[in-house]
């Protein structure tokens, strides 16, 4: 064999080996374990929220996860997001991962730095690295100095000779929104602040809140009322009063101007007069509207877009819920699907199910649990199956896939739950039904509460005290039936008393006439009453 021949036979095996050597080399490296931190934005404005995500992909077991502590935030919640898998663009492989979220408020502003977790992931212990954010105190969301002294009302609201009045308003009284991004996906939350600021006396109303149409709106506060802050504003402090909060989930992609609130009423200076150097109130009327603020709305990538994709955007798990008590056959059969996590929760749909031969079912029923406060949305949405128990035997209704668009990671991952197996019991025979009717009989014969009898008690006494009182009525009656009649004594007529006088002239009268009865018929009185022996 010649030199040439053998050389070009050791240079094809070593790219043989070198192409070994790539393989084995990429093969490592998908299946190597990642454990990292990852936050949502990092640069925040004092004092949203925000989420921190420690994440381990291509792990088979984790164990011991332990969350640091955060000494410049406070925890809002913490969530754990098992079971899930995420489709690689690259490989278009599926790639389980384990997820934790710590949903974190600022304490101050500044420049921070988010610690690692800490975990056993396959036997071994792993830590992830920190990240660094900054928190802003600048902007609407600045720093609460809580000192309402800091706010320079005196000197805002004095009018030297010579000042411009538009310039001191337009300086001391304005309105801003807040965005925390103005780049987003179709269903990616975003948090819209509208305030107003004010270094001066006012009096003013709220005449025209934002519309915000073409979006979904969560309202994060439940009520808007008069109590202000003060917060910092490009060096100075400002009363501050929320016009508008809420979390916007955008319904389609473009480019969106958000609408403007507006608020009128007047301002109140004192004025300094030029001549006499006297103060002099002075009031004028405003009218002030936000500037305009724009969002773009990107829609979702196409590409690796799963088969039964319905919109949903943010970080979920899913989990499938069964009765925990015996199942017959016939029986009515409840089963929850329950989506947890972050994102448009309001917007989604009930995940498609592959039902085992003889489950009929009708739509779910559906059910929020949800907390507004935080931003991005957080909780809980439940789906509800009922259904009549098939033939005996397992019942098995297979893990349920939930796919949804990841906007940190910009990637579109799959919610797996865990197979759910039911055992269906033949139903219960004419006997057996007659011995739990019996058994709950008995149950009821001597399983009565103590309590129903204190009950039972008082219930008679009424009872007995009513008829009693019915008895002596009844008896009274009677008694006034059976009583004979009584008689009736006449009360003599009142006799009328006379004068001396008259006795005298009635006598004289009564001689004169030889008329016995004539004083007795005059004052009517019985006859012989009156007689002339009587008079003197």
């Amino acid at each position: 064999m010649s030199t040439g021949v053998k050389t070009v036979i050791i240079k094809g095996k070593l790219h043989t080996l070198l192409l070994w050597v790539c393989l084995l080399s990429l093969q490592w490296a998908n299946g190597q374990v990642k454990f990292y931190t990852q936050v949502n934005e990092s640069v925040i404005q004092f004092p949203q929220t925000f989420q921190v995500q420690y994440i381990i992909e291509g792990s088979k077991s984790v164990q011991n996860f332990q969350v640091p502590e955060f000494a410049d935030f406070r925890v809002e919640g913490t969530f754990d997001y098992q079971n899930t898998t995420s489709i690689q663009a690259q490989t278009k492989q599926l790639l389980e991962s384990y997820t934790k979220i710590v949903i974190l408020s600022p304490r101050r502003s500044g420049r921070f730095t988010i610690p690692g977790a800490m975990a056993i992931v396959d036997g071994k212990k792993l830590r992830s690295a920190s990240v660094k954010v900054l928190i802003q105190s600048t902007g609407l969301s600045s720093v609460n100095t809580g000192r309402d002294e800091e706010v320079d009302m005196e000197n805002a609201t004095e009018l030297q000779p010579g000042e411009d009045v538009t310039e001191e308003i337009h300086r001391n009284f304005f309105l801003r929104t807040e965005l925390n991004k103005t780049s987003c996906y179709v269903g990616e939350p975003v948090m819209a602040v509208y305030k107003a600021y004010s270094r001066l006396s006012t009096t003013a109303q709220v005449v025209k809140r934002p519309s915000l149409n073409g979006f979904s709106v969560i309202e994060m506060v439940d009520g808007y009322d008069n109590k202000q802050e003060v917060e910092m504003y490009k060096g100075n402090a400002y009363y501050v009063n929320i016009i508008r909060k809420v979390q916007l989930v955008p319904l389609q992609e473009g480019s969106f101007t958000l609408d403007p609130a507006e608020v009128e009423g007047m301002i109140h200076f004192r004025k300094k007069d030029a001549a006499t150097g006297a103060w002099e109130p002075a009031n004028y009327p405003v009218a002030v509207s936000s500037p305009p603020v724009e969002l773009t709305v990107k829609s979702l990538p196409p590409a690796n877009q799963p088969v039964h994709f319905t919109g949903a955007v943010g970080k979920f798990s899913i989990a499938v819920n069964a009765p925990n008590i015996p199942i017959r056959q016939g029986d009515l059969v409840k089963i929850q699907v329950v989506l947890s996590g972050t994102g448009n929760l309001n917007l989604l749909t009930a995940p498609v199910v592959k039902w085992p031969r003889g489950v009929d079912t009708a739509d779910p029923a559906v059910k929020e649990d949800v907390n507004k406060y935080v931003y991005p949305l957080t909780g809980t949405k439940e789906f509800e199956y009922s259904f009549a128990a098939p033939d005996t035997g397992n019942c098995v209704i297979p893990a349920i896939e939930f796919p949804y668009f990841d906007p940190d990671q910009k990637v579109y991952k799959i919610a797996v739950s865990k197979p759910l197996t039911m055992e269906i019991k033949a139903a219960a025979s004419k006997a057996e039904v007659q011995e739990r009717n019996e058994a709950l009989v008995q149950g009821n014969q001597t399983g009565i509460p103590k309590h129903l009898y204190f009950f039972a008690a008082i219930v008679l006494g009424i009872a007995g005290w009513i008829f009693y009182q019915s008895w002596q009525i009844r008896k009274s009656k009677r008694l006034a039936k059976q009583a004979p009649p009584q008689q009736v004594i006449p009360v003599p007529p009142v006799q009328q008393e006379i004068n001396p006088d008259e006795w005298l002239a009635m006598a004289r009268e009564a001689l004169q006439q030889s008329d016995k009865n004539a004083s007795a018929r005059r004052y009517k009185m019985p006859y012989g009453r009156w007689s002339l022996q009587n008079v003197q």
